[in-house]
């Protein structure tokens, strides 16, 4: 019997979930940021509408927050994934 769920079960009765096991790292976590795309939905930088979802979140940002001089999207230098945004203050 196999449960479709997120959990592994290890050699000494605990439960861990996927991504967090052994083999979920072999399989796409990457090295530099430590997502794993396979785990979770991620915005990336080559995805046209993940980019617009970024630039329309910038957009709305600066027009609600006038005292904020920039808003930045840092990405992952490895598998091009969104970690956060860098805004500078007036």
């Amino acid at each position: 019997m196999t449960f479709k769920d997120k959990l592994v079960r290890q050699k000494d009765g605990s439960y861990i979930l996927k991504s967090k096991s052994k083999k979920a790292k072999k399989e796409g976590v990457c090295i530099e940021c430590g997502e794993n795309g396979l785990a979770r939905d991620l915005m990336y930088q080559y995805n046209t509408e993940d980019m617009l979802m970024v630039r329309n979140h910038i957009e709305n940002h600066l027009f609600m927050h006038p005292k904020h001089k920039s808003v930045t999207p840092e990405w992952c230098g490895t598998c091009k994934t969104f970690k956060r945004y860098l805004v500078k203050i007036v």
